[in-house]
């Protein structure tokens, strides 16, 4: 996921976009968050958790030599957003 464009979801939408039911069903989410100069990357559990970039990580990325593209509709962007914003009035 590119995190330097566009919308970068919060914990609570990383759960729901990793959702298997609701979402799409990941284990992981690496997210680009640096430039062509320095690339740099996040990844995310299921929980929404940000962690470390696993050894494992660095293999997927090492390997992939195509970009995948996911697109999400206008309506699910949305959903991510409200939950995000829902996270933070509960919080506030």
């Amino acid at each position: 996921m590119d995190g330097t464009q566009g919308f970068l979801p919060g914990a609570a939408a990383v759960r729901l976009l990793m959702h298997r039911r609701h979402g799409v069903g990941t284990d992981r989410l690496l997210v680009f968050t640096g430039s062509e100069e320095v690339p740099s990357f996040a990844a995310f559990t299921p929980e929404g958790e940000q962690q470390e970039l696993t050894a494992a990580d660095y293999a997927v990325l090492s390997r992939s030599k195509e970009d995948y593209e996911l697109r999400l509709t206008n309506g699910f962007v949305e959903r991510l957003r409200a939950v995000d914003a829902e996270r933070l009035v509960c919080a506030g």
